[in-house]
Parts: C-alpha cells; sequence; structure tokens
C-alpha cells in the first residue's frame, strides 16, 4: 500500500497551495489523527467484512498540483432523460465543470458553483455550515478525505425557493493510469425550500479509479430534499462516499442510492433528524455479480419527537459477489412518539455470493414504534415453478421476479420519468447488459 502518511509529509504545501483554502483549515488536524489510526482494518466492527481498504495496495496516482484539462464536451456525457428537463454539470475527477447554456438553466434561487469560487462569493455560508458534520465523524476515511481533498461542489438552495426541475450532477472520473479522487460537497437546503437531485457516477476509461466523497446535507424547517444517485462505473473502480445530513423541523428528506456496476463501494450515510415532524427515507438496492462488493453503512439518529423514518435496502447477489449491509437507529431519550423501521432484504443466486447484514436499534425512550428485519435467500422455487407451468420460460420469469424483488425501492423515486429508466436499466443489469443507459451517451 502506497505511504500516504509519507506522501502528505512531503507534499502538503503543495497541497495546501493549489486547495480551496476552507480544507486547509481542517487539514492538519485531520492528517493527525490519521496518522495516528491509519486505515481501517477489519478489526474495526465498522469494517468487519470489508475488503475496501484493500483496494488500496494499487499505486493510484494523485492530481496534488491539479494540472489544468480542457474540458471537450465530445468526451462528456449527454443524458437525455425525456421530460426530465434537468440542468446538467460534472465532476471530472475532482473539479466542477458546468457549461454555460447549463449555467443558464439555473433557477433563481439557486447556487450551484465549485467550492474554491463558493468560499469567494458566499463565505458566510461556507463558515456557517462547512465541517460542521463531518469534523465529528470518527472515521479514517473522513480524515483521509480531509488531509487530501482540494475542491468539491457547493449547492446552496436559499429560502422558500422551489426547484421543480431536478439538478443532476455527473461524477465523471477520466484517467489513462490509476487515479485517486478526493472531493467534498456542500449542500444546504433552507426553510420551505425544496431540491430534486440525480447523481451519476460513471468511469470514462477502463483503469482503476478510487473515488473517496465527503457529503455535508443541511435540511432546514420545513424543506424538502430528495437525492437519487446511481452508480454505474466499471469494475475497476472503488468508490466509499460518506454523507452526513442534518435534518430540521418538518423537513423531508429521501435517499436513494442504486448500484449497477462497481469493484468494490461503500456508502456510508449518518442522518442526525434534529428536529420535530420530520419524515426520512433511507434506502437502495444494488446488483452485483462477479467478485464485485457492495456495502451500506448507515446510522439513523432520532434526536427529537414525532418523526420517522423508514429504511429499505435490496440486494441481489450473483456469482462470487458479496454484499454487506450494516445499519443502525438510535431514538434518544427526548425522542418520544418516533416511528422507525429497518428492512433489509437478499437474494443469493449462487452458493458463491455471500451476504453479511447486521440491522440494530438502540432506543433509549419508551414511547416509541420501532422495528428492524433482515433476510437472506434464494429465488423462490415455488413462484418460479408456478410461472413456468403457465408458460413464462425460465429466463422470463427468472427476470420478472428479480425485478419485482427491487421494485419497491425503485416505487421510492418521485420523478416519474426516472422511475421508467431506471427500470429499464435494472432488467438490462439483469440480462447481465452492463452499458450505459441508452440516453446516456458520449457527444
Amino acid at each position: 500500500m502506497k505511504n500516504y502518511t509519507q506522501l502528505y509529509r512531503e507534499f502538503s504545501k503543495e497541497i495546501k497551495e493549489n486547495s480551496t483554502s476552507v480544507f486547509n483549515r481542517y487539514r492538519d488536524e485531520a492528517f493527525t489523527e490519521f496518522e495516528v489510526k491509519g486505515f481501517p482494518s477489519r478489526k474495526d466492527e465498522a469494517y468487519l467484512n470489508s475488503r475496501l481498504t484493500q483496494t488500496l495496495d494499487i499505486d493510484y496516482g494523485i492530481n496534488i498540483n491539479r494540472l489544468n484539462f480542457k474540458v471537450d464536451k465530445n468526451d462528456l456525457f449527454e443524458c437525455k432523460i425525456p421530460s426530465i428537463n434537468a440542468t446538467l454539470s460534472f465532476m471530472i475527477n475532482d473539479k466542477f465543470y458546468i457549461s454555460e447554456n447549463q449555467r443558464l438553466k439555473i433557477p433563481e434561487g439557486v447556487i450551484f458553483c465549485s467550492m474554491s469560487e463558493a468560499e469567494k462569493l458566499y463565505p458566510e455560508v461556507i463558515n456557517k455550515y462547512m465541517f460542521a458534520l463531518s469534523e465529528k465523524s470518527k472515521d479514517s476515511f473522513t480524515n483521509f478525505n480531509t488531509s487530501f481533498v482540494q475542491d468539491g461542489y457547493f449547492l446552496y438552495i436559499t429560502k422558500n425557493t422551489v426547484v421543480e426541475q431536478p439538478l443532476q450532477i455527473i461524477n465523471m472520473l477520466r484517467s489513462q493510469s490509476p487515479l485517486i479522487t478526493f472531493m467534498h460537497n456542500l449542500i444546504v437546503v433552507e426553510e420551505g425550500a425544496e431540491l430534486k437531485m440525480l447523481v451519476c457516477d460513471h468511469a470514462a476509461n477502463n483503469v482503476d479509479f478510487f473515488s473517496s466523497k465527503v457529503m455535508e446535507v443541511f435540511v432546514e424547517d420545513n424543506a424538502k430534499f430528495e437525492y437519487y444517485s446511481l452508480e454505474n462505473t466499471n469494475r475497476k473502480t472503488n468508490n466509499i462516499m460518506q454523507m452526513f445530513v442534518s435534518q430540521k423541523n418538518s423537513s423531508n428528506v429521501i435517499i436513494n442510492n442504486l448500484l449497477l456496476v462497481n469493484a468494490t463501494s461503500r456508502n456510508q450515510v449518518e442522518v442526525d433528524i434534529d428536529g420535530e415532524n420530520a419524515s426520512l427515507f433511507l434506502g437502495g438496492m444494488l446488483i452485483s455479480d462477479g467478485t464485485q462488493e457492495a456495502e451500506n453503512n448507515t446510522v439513523i439518529r432520532h434526536n427529537k419527537p414525532n418523526s420517522t423514518s423508514n429504511e429499505l435496502f435490496k440486494y441481489i447477489l450473483d456469482e462470487k459477489s458479496h454484499g454487506i449491509f450494516s445499519g443502525i437507529i438510535v431514538v434518544d431519550k427526548e425522542a418520544q412518539k418516533t416511528l422507525s423501521r429497518q428492512t433489509n432484504r437478499s437474494i443469493c443466486l449462487t452458493e458463491g455470493a455471500v451476504m453479511n447484514s447486521r440491522p440494530q436499534l438502540e432506543i433509549y425512550a419508551d414511547d416509541v414504534k420501532c422495528g428492524h428485519g433482515a433476510t437472506n435467500g434464494q429465488l423462490d422455487t415455488e413462484a418460479m415453478f408456478y410461472m413456468k407451468q403457465r408458460g413464462v420460460d425460465e429466463k422470463t420469469a427468472r427476470l420478472m421476479l428479480l425485478s419485482a424483488f427491487v421494485q419497491d425501492v425503485i416505487n421510492e423515486i418521485s420523478i416519474d420519468v426516472l422511475r421508467e429508466r431506471l427500470t429499464g436499466m435494472i432488467e438490462r443489469r439483469l440480462r447481465n447488459d452492463t452499458s450505459h443507459c441508452e440516453d446516456c451517451f458520449v457527444h
């Protein structure tokens, strides 16, 4: 494994000089903690079954000097989902890019730019929110990110602004040699504002990538935030996404993470419900085969009364793939009248597929309704037999049953055209077609 502590000591000056300055305030302290702890191992409970750290054995390059690159729109994806009319932007490795015609589509009351631009134009917002959540993280990968990160994107929805059409960002990995990238993003949805966001992960080259993303999300009183992500990269791309969310009074949040193709991925989501009458859906689905490994690691903290959360994750595992789910719901003693449910369901299609599931509850209040459950099984043979008896061939029956298995996760997507398009992509993936969406193409 590359000695990242030695790398930091040698190049910390260059990292800071080429960085957005807000990150430099926390960088040295984060590095000190990272140096003491190092990367997590399987001795760490949170990484008990994960091989994510092992993927860092590859000798990745880092663009410390942030060498300029020419953005050729002929190399970028277009996303033409009918009727979605999303404002489209990119994070190309770790640099934010939006074309002029797309910038003109940004609605009034919405600020969408790089962190380097945001700290100059909106210092009060940056100083109020930046690192307010992630600084509390004790995870070594958070400190690893803070040690090396140099930029990210800033999305700010001002008070009572209702964004009718989704904002879309494509995380595009591009390199001719192995590359590790870092980004730290900040999303603020102010009081009474509403936002729907679509995030797509792609890899333009078939080389080894490692992507480290940290996101801080603040959803204020009576605000609504919907976040849909699709990871559809390649079998050499490794990813850790760490999302920290704070919800206030009467806020509504949907987080739905879908994964189709990867090498090794860990989606780590921590939500603090810090207001009354707030509601949360946190879920996702994944389809995995070969030697893919995919993990969802979640924490939901109910800190105030009268809030609800629904957590639902579905896994389909084939060949020698590995799925991990670790979720914990914590209900504070003040969070009376909490209603919370956690569910993880998995299908292993072969004996070689492995699923590790750990649903957990910690309840310190006495007037709550909370439950959790996890099942791990095989495809329903009785249902298969029933469908074949009625003339449905085995391949079609299998596809229909697997599609139906994940449909309740897809139904949580409120954007009709996106829900329909993702349903089609999932069906193609279940046929072992790992191509991009038919309307996601290079110019």
